[in-house]
């Protein structure tokens, strides 16, 4: 399955599948914007696996916004 992100082409760095780009906190190549989920790079695509990821990726905002603003 393909992501469905190509509305996000202009925005964040995606990969040759479509996927967008995280690092270990979930944040994308636009500072501010973490993303989490099957439409990620994240190896797996398993619904727990997402789930963490939400949870990885909200704490990685929330700590963006506290060293931040």
């Amino acid at each position: 399955l393909m992501p469905n992100t190509e509305w996000l082409k202009d925005s964040v760095d995606l990969n040759n599948r479509g996927e967008i780009k995280i690092d270990a906190t979930g944040q994308t190549s636009l500072a501010g914007v973490f993303a989490a989920g099957d439409c990620t790079n994240q190896i797996y695509k398993q619904i727990i696996i997402s789930m963490g990821s939400g949870a990885t990726a909200a704490l990685g905002a929330f700590d963006y916004l506290m060293r931040n603003y």
